[in-house]
Parts: C-alpha cells; sequence; structure tokens
C-alpha cells in the first residue's frame, strides 16, 4: 500500500491488523499529492528503489509469480501519478515476462469536480494504461455508489459507514470474483492468461466492465434480507447495463464476457441461464456469441450465491469520448498548464501541451478501435 497522506493508511491498518507494516510506504512529508499528477509521479521517481524493493520482496516469496495489479484511482495525485510511475517501472523491470493488470477508479463523468485538473490528470493516466497494462478493469465513482444503493434497497443491508467503504467492497469482490478460479484452482480459468485470453481478443481493446447482481451478500454489509435467486436469475440480471460499476450511457456491443458464480452448485441452472443469456446479448459480429460462466468456490457464508460479471463491451467508447471532451475544455484554452510546469517560459509551456496532445491521440486511438470493433471486418482491417 502506498499513500502520500497518512491518514488513510492508518485508517487502513487500524482496521485490517493482518497488513505487514514492512508493505506500507508513507511520504515522510505527509503533505499528499495536492490532486497533481506531476507530484506524484515526480515523487514515485524520487523514490524509486523504495517502492520496487517493497513489491520486489513480495514477488520474490512467489513460486509461481503470474501477474501483479494496480488498484488505483486515475484522476487524482497519487493513485494517478505514482500509479503511472509504477506501470512505466513495472514494465522495465519485468517486461512482457508478467501480466500487469489494473482496477482503475474513474472520476464523475457528470457535473463537476472540485480538482479542476482532474481531466489532464486522467488523460495522464489513461497515455500510461493503454502502453503498460494488460487489461484494465474500469469503475466509475457515480456507478459504484449507485449499484451500492441498489444492493442496500434490495437487501436490506446497513449502508457503509464512509463514502469510500461501499465503492470499495465493491471492487474488492469484482477482483476477488476475478481470482476465484485461480485461487481455487478448477479445470478452467486456472491462471490469468486463461482469463485475459477471453476477454482480451486484441492488445487494444484492454477496457473492461463490472457488474454486480443487486441481491449479491457483500462482506461487511449487515443483511437482513437476500431475494432467493438462482444460476439462471443471477447470469440474466447481470445483463443489465445499470448493475454495471462503469456508466453506460448508449447500447452496449459485447467483444466478450465471463460470469462468476460464486457458491454455485447447479449446473443445470447455469446451462439454461447461459441459453437465455445468448440469445439476448448483442455481440460483435466477428466474436463467438458465447457467455462463459466460472462456478466459484465461497469459502464463507455457505449457502448464498454471489455473481460478478466481467465483460469487454463498446460501453468503453463512449466513456472515453466523456473523458476527451472534459480534457479539451481545458486544454483548449491552455488553462492551468502552469500546474504542469516549473516556470512560465513558453517554451515549456508548449512542450507540455505536446505531451498533452500525444495523450489525448492515444485515447482517441482506442475510442476509435472500440467503434470500429462493432463491424464484421474488423479483424480484415488489421
Amino acid at each position: 500500500m502506498i499513500d502520500l497522506e497518512p491518514s488513510v493508511i492508518t485508517k487502513c491498518t487500524n482496521s485490517m491488523p493482518m497488513i505487514n507494516p514492512r508493505n506500507l510506504h508513507v511520504s515522510e512529508q505527509g503533505n499528499g499529492a495536492g490532486n497533481n499528477w506531476l507530484n506524484g509521479y515526480s515523487y514515485g521517481s524520487q523514490y524509486e528503489d523504495d517502492l520496487l524493493n517493497l513489491i520486489d520482496r513480495e514477488c520474490d516469496k512467489c513460486d509461481n509469480l503470474n501477474n501483479l495489479q494496480l488498484f488505483h484511482s486515475v484522476a487524482g495525485g497519487t493513485g494517478a501519478g505514482i500509479g503511472s510511475f509504477l506501470l512505466e517501472a513495472l514494465n522495465d523491470r519485468y517486461g512482457s515476462k508478467k501480466l500487469m493488470n489494473t482496477f482503475s477508479i474513474f472520476p464523475s463523468s457528470e457535473g463537476t469536480s472540485d480538482v479542476v485538473v482532474q481531466p489532464y490528470n486522467t488523460m495522464l493516466t489513461l497515455k500510461r494504461l493503454i502502453d503498460f497494462s494488460d487489461a484494465t478493469v474500469v469503475f466509475d465513482n457515480d456507478a459504484l455508489t449507485g449499484v451500492e444503493n441498489m444492493i442496500v434497497k434490495n437487501t436490506g443491508s446497513d449502508r457503509a459507514t464512509s463514502a469510500f467503504q461501499g465503492p470499495n467492497k465493491l471492487i474488492a469482490m469484482a477482483s476477488a470474483s476475478i481470482s476465484n478460479p485461480i485461487r481455487f484452482p478448477g479445470y478452467m480459468y486456472s491462471s490469468y492468461e486463461s482469463i485475459l485470453s477471453t476477454l482480451v481478443p486484441t492488445p487494444d481493446l484492454k477496457f473492461l466492465s463490472a457488474a454486480i447482481a443487486p441481491v449479491s451478500e457483500i462482506v461487511g454489509h449487515n443483511s437482513t434480507r437476500l431475494h432467493a435467486m438462482n444460476e439462471y436469475d443471477l447470469i440474466l440480471e447481470l445483463l443489465d447495463d445499470k448493475y454495471k460499476m462503469n456508466r453506460v450511457s448508449e447500447p452496449v456491443n459485447y467483444i466478450a464476457m465471463l460470469t462468476y458464480l460464486i457458491g454455485s452448485e447447479s449446473q443445470h441452472e447455469i446451462r439454461k441461464g447461459i441459453i437465455k443469456a445468448q440469445s439476448r446479448v448483442q455481440f460483435v459480429p466477428w466474436t463467438s456469441s458465447s457467455v462463459h460462466v466460472v462456478s466459484g468456490h465461497k469459502p464463507y457464508s455457505a449457502g448464498s450465491l454471489t455473481g460478478v460479471q466481467i465483460s469487454n463491451n463498446s460501453s468503453i467508447a463512449s466513456m472515453f469520448t466523456k473523458v476527451v471532451k472534459q480534457f479539451d475544455r481545458l486544454a483548449q484554452r491552455g488553462a492551468y498548464i502552469n500546474n504542469y510546469t516549473e516556470s512560465n517560459d513558453a517554451a515549456e509551456r508548449a512542450r507540455v501541451l505536446e505531451i498533452f496532445a500525444e495523450c489525448k491521440e492515444s485515447v482517441i486511438g482506442v475510442i476509435d478501435e472500440y467503434r470500429a470493433c462493432q463491424d464484421l471486418s474488423y479483424l480484415d482491417d488489421a
């Protein structure tokens, strides 16, 4: 765990004493990154040896290191800036030997933010995700809050005690579901290679959506009522876009879909659900119209059933388009560029604007790729 504000780390260690204090890195200054990507990135560069030694120590303990995971936000200073630096540094250190996937939390795409340079931070981070991650699961703050509200309503759960606790538990459930068949090996999807090969058909189409069933039992939420839903019900319920943890604003075409049913026992209900789901889902024309399902083991709360869907779909294009529009509103006027320069020198400002333009070009390339992949001729153009 890495943070430039000690208060966050303190809260985590107080509530989760199992965390090894040797695996924590806190800034000695304790003044944060000021919601500035450059401050976080510069800090990462300055303390590169300390950060990488922390990671290397844990990697050395692994008998068979499969992949590296990064959990971070993309719009602030620490998660975006240090996260971007670590993506670059770990790519240099491990290269193509290990998979790198991220769980990336995007800011609200609606309304305004207290962080005026948020679009710049997001654009700079997206460039690194495009260049250095093998797969990125995308989360949206507004969508996370909406899904949590539905779960509280449907299950009678207690609301989380803080604004971040509920969304964080949803992200934790999604990431734990993805790794479930690895931690409890079965005959399929027992490695990240097999999971990502199902979800990511080309290196350009690697941004994934997560959805959670509206009646899922969330660890730490005290549930008073869980509606009885079987495997068939959950597979179909997860097709509803309102349960996705990234904002969906237009009809979705799917590239790939992998549904995790944690605590599942009935193969008959799963087969029924797959057949029905494949008749409802709109896949891009060049891929197989297959809904893949993983029956995961559940080490807690025997008898309950949880559903999580990870998919690669076209909603990413509209989400990233909004990111570009927010960026353009600032960049076209050169607003707040001084936050990313050391002086007011015109040449330095021009250099920063050129870097931003390169980042924007990369993001537009991903948008175009997700638009193009909806055509039958997509693979012919590759």
